[in-house]
Formats: C-alpha cells, structure tokens, sequence
C-alpha cells in the first residue's frame, strides 16, 4: 500500500478557508441603476450563438440578511424557431461586486431556472453564500419549460434539445454579461460554473466548447456520457424485463446483496464506519456475495440468484456494456458499485408497464423510455424492449448525432488549460445514478490523450466515498469554491480540502479527508474516527 500524507495545518480546517484570494475587481450598484435595467434590450448580435435577440423582464432591489444587497434580474432569450420555447434565467448583481461571477448548472432534464441564491453544489454551508461574498450568481431553465414526471417531450424540437444540449449555457452567460456592462460599466473579470449531474455535465461542456469564456469549473457526478447513461437504461430494460421479466429480483434480495457488500468492504479502510471508502478493492473481492447467493442446483425461488438473474442484471449493473461503435468517441459505459453496497434499482414489481413508471419499475428504464420516444424515435409504433443499442439499425446515425449535440467526452482540454481555466472533479462512490466509473474512464481518457503532466495543470479530480448523487451516507460539504478560486486567482492547487458530513442523521458533523483518486481516506490506526485528523490518503 502506497501512502500519501498531508499535513491538516489551521488554513485548511473546517471554517478557516483557504486563504484571501485578491479581488479581480471592485464596483458596486444603486438601487436606481438596477431598476433602470428593467426592460434592458439584449441585441441578438450581442449574443454569439443564434437567437432573435432577448430582454430583462423584471428588475428587483433586494435587501436581506442571507445574500445582503442585490439586484435581482429576471429576463428571457427568444428562439429563432417560433415553435421553441424562450430560455428563461435569472441573475444576481450584488451592491458591493468582487468582479466575479459564478452560472449555476441546472439537473435532469432542466425546465426550471436552478437555485442561484444557494451555495455551490454541496459547498461548505458555513461560509458565506457567493452572492453575499460578492459574485454575481446566474443560471437559466436551459429553453424549456418542465415537465410532469421530469418528461422529456421538448426534445422533439430541434432548437429547444440544441439548447438543452449545449447552446442555453453560452446564451445564459452573453445575456449576463450585457446587463453586467450595463450595470458595473464592465463584464466579470472570472467566471466560474457549478453544478451537478446535469449541471456537472454542462460545466464540463463549457470548458470544453467556450474555453476562452470560463475560468473555473466545479463538476459533481456529471452525465458527460449522456448517451452511454441512457443506453444503458435500456440495456438494462431488456436484462430485466425479456422473456417474461426473467432477469427480475425481489427487492428484499436486492436490499440483502447491498447490506453483504457493506459487511464485506466496509473494514477496507481500516474501519467500520459505514462506509466502502476503498471502492477498487471492493470490487475485487465483490463476487463472493454472487456466490453465496446464487441458487443451489435444482432450486429457483425468490431468495436466491439464479443464473439468468446473475448474467442479465448482476452483469450489465456491475460491468455495464459495450458497443461495436463509438458515442462521443467512446464505446463503453462501465456498470455501477451494486455489489459494493449501492442498491439496485430495478422495480417493486416483475410486470413492465408501458410507459415504465418509475419505482414498479426501475428508474434507469423509466429514463432510457424518456429519452428514446423523444430524442430517438418518436413514432407511435416505438418498443423500447425491442431496441436493440448492440443494432440500433436506422437510429444508429442518430444516436451519434445526439452524442455530439449533448455529450461532454471531449479530452483534449488544452486551449481550456491554455487560457488558464481550472477543473474540480468530485464524484461519489454510492452514486446509484450515474456510475463514478464513467467520470474515472473519461478522466482516464483525458490523461491519456494530454498526458499526466498537463493534466496536472488543471484538473483535480476526487472520488468521495458515501457520496450518492447528492446525499447518501456521507453529504459532503466541501468549500470548493474557495479551492478552486485560490487556483485560478493565486495559482494554488487544491490541496488538503476537508469534508465534513451534512447527513440528517448522527453521523453529521465527522469530517474526512478529500482524496484525489485513487486515493482513498484510510484510517491510520488510532484517533477519533469522525476526525480528519484521523485519516489519511491512500491508494494500494
């Protein structure tokens, strides 16, 4: 076992921060000259990628005590197809500016302007918010509005699923920064995105299509191979529900499988906490619990695994799939952490029901169902268990299409770290969504196509053990944001980040190292086991 030691010095504990990066720029705002913006045209020449121009709807002086003093502007970019829908968003411009400003990422499939009054994806909630600290705070509904059961119907128009896509990121800034002119006399100085899943998925995308426009990017658990995501879902469509349901497992079998792995690897990393810290490991001991659970010869019932169960839907959850052609330049979607403590999601019920619900069905499948009758095939006569992804035939041409409009697999980011951006890279082991291998394989791809030491440059890239998509049994709280503006400001890698657990349990408040992969926090034999202080970062 290799082991990486750091020292927890006062500057990087909880609260203290991580030093006082410089203010790019100082400028401040009336109340007069926010309400004037009221009714602001934004030229369609002022925004680059195309639309017919846009306006600032409403113009709002707020005073209070969470995000002090700010304008708060709400406007609207028009389509050039009069069929698609505005893209709707909303801006921040505090009284006092540092210069700054931070485009918050949206989550699923959009539809709603996102929270741009709260911290940054699971920031450090004891400091102050980005708007109080003086960042302008942005985002849009990405030019659609939602939809019941988070639908994914706008996709049948071809502006509105660009927009979703890519292009409602871009327009989302320019629109920013016409009022920001108007307002301060300049743009910002630095911008930075946040997000995650989806949002994780467009911060990346900015990097890597406007990497001269962004400075900094915060990505958690990022959908950046959308269509390997969502193939997948159908893939496992056809593992659980073909031949009858076939592949389909009670859930008490499902819960059993999950509470064995958290037995089993738990002790990995030096302790019993709850925790599989040391996911890499896991999964090579991880088959025993197939094992002892598979049926004996000659019995087939509902507490054992019997082979179709454990070939179909233990093999494409636990080893994902591949294909014999390329999405976004990639050809494989790696399975999930299921025999390593996440929970399966593959329904409360055997019968498929068309369209799947999900939770009687699994959810993965209730999303591949979304995503094929809108962005694949929207003929009536669609059978999602009939689509073979292995053949997809006549779609084939169009499922590379949409890996192009919508998926964020580029890995040369060198004009992004040329321009001096920066990346923060946090997925979460638990993740029951969106598997952590996919953010580990397109890292992988990124140092292989750059190279360790260019990467280096740019991105940190961090796997969190308990980290769900958001949530799960370890809810990080990491001051990111003063992590990643100390890189870009002061040109000081993240190093020693803490984080401490905002779970609403008894758990909350332990801390643990953030360890850049493959690295894990492991217990160094002696302390308190909810201290920081108590671990350290190591990889075997």
């Amino acid at each position: 076992m290799t082991i990486l030691r750091f020292s927890l010095s006062a500057a990087c504990i909880i609260g203290a921060g991580l030093g006082a990066p410089a203010l790019a720029q100082e400028a401040s705002l009336s109340q007069q000259e926010c309400e004037a913006l009221a009714g602001l045209e934004l030229p369609a020449e002022a925004i680059e990628l195309d639309t017919t121009g846009g306006v600032v709807d409403t113009a709002t002086w707020m005073e209070t005590d969470s995000h002090g003093t700010y304008c708060e502007v709400m406007g609207s970019i028009n389509p050039v197809d009069p069929e698609a829908w505005p893209i709707l968003w909303q801006a921040n411009f505090p009284s006092n500016w540092n210069g700054k400003a931070i485009q918050y990422g949206g989550g699923g499939y959009n539809g709603t302007i996102p929270n741009t009054l709260r911290h940054v994806q699971l920031g450090l909630t004891t400091t102050a918010t980005p708007l109080s600290q003086g960042y302008v705070t942005f985002g849009g509904d990405s030019g659609h509005p939602s939809e019941s059961g988070g639908g994914a119907a706008f996709a049948r128009n071809h502006e509105a699923l660009v927009n979703y896509g890519y292009a409602h990121i871009k327009k989302t800034l320019d629109a920013m920064t016409i009022v920001a002119e108007q307002a301060y006399g300049e743009a910002a100085d630095l911008v930075y995105f946040s997000g995650g899943s989806t949002g994780g998925r467009e911060g990346l995308t900015a990097a890597m299509r406007w990497p001269d426009s962004y400075d900094g990017i915060i990505t958690y658990y990022p959908s950046a191979h959308f269509m390997g995501l969502r193939l997948w879902g159908v893939a496992l469509a056809d593992a659980i529900y073909s031949d009858d349901s076939a592949g389909w497992f009670p859930p008490e079998l499902v819960e059993t499988i999950a509470e064995r792995a958290i037995a089993l690897c738990d002790p990995l990393d030096g302790v019993e906490d709850g925790l599989v810290s040391n996911p890499a490991e896991c999964r090579a001991v991880s088959s025993s619990i197939v094992d002892d659970l598979r049926c004996p010869e000659g019995q087939e019932d509902e507490t054992c695994l019997n082979q179709t169960q454990i070939d179909r839907v233990i093999g494409v959850y636990h080893e994902g799939y591949s294909l014999p052609y390329e999405l976004g330049g990639l050809s494989e979607y790696p399975g999930y952490n299921s025999l390593e403590g996440v929970v399966m999601n593959i329904g409360t019920q055997a019968e498929f029901i068309n369209p799947p619900p999900s939770g009687p069905n699994a959810h993965h499948v209730n999303r591949a169902f979304q995503f094929t009758t809108n962005f694949v095939d929207t003929s009536e006569d669609f059978d999602l268990l009939e689509f073979d992804i292995q053949n997809p035939g006549e779609h084939q041409d169009r499922l590379v299409e949409l890996a192009e409009i919508i998926g964020a697999t580029e890995t040369d980011l060198s004009d992004f770290s040329n321009s001096g951006g920066k990346i923060i890279w946090i997925h979460g082991a638990d993740d029951p969504s969106i598997t952590p291998w996919s953010s580990v394989a397109l890292v992988d791809r990124i140092r292989e196509d750059m190279g360790n030491e260019a990467v280096e440059q740019f991105l940190r890239f961090y796997v969190v053990p308990g980290l769900a998509h958001g949530g799960g049994r370890f809810s990080p709280e990491i001051d990111t944001l003063a992590a990643l503006d100390n890189w870009v400001e002061n040109g000081v890698p993240p190093a020693g980040m803490i984080m401490v657990d905002g779970t609403d349990s008894e758990t909350r408040g332990r801390t643990r190292p953030v360890c850049e992969y493959p690295a894990f926090p492991m217990y160094s034999g002696d302390g308190d086991i909810n201290e920081a202080s108590s671990y350290h970062c190591a990889t075997e």
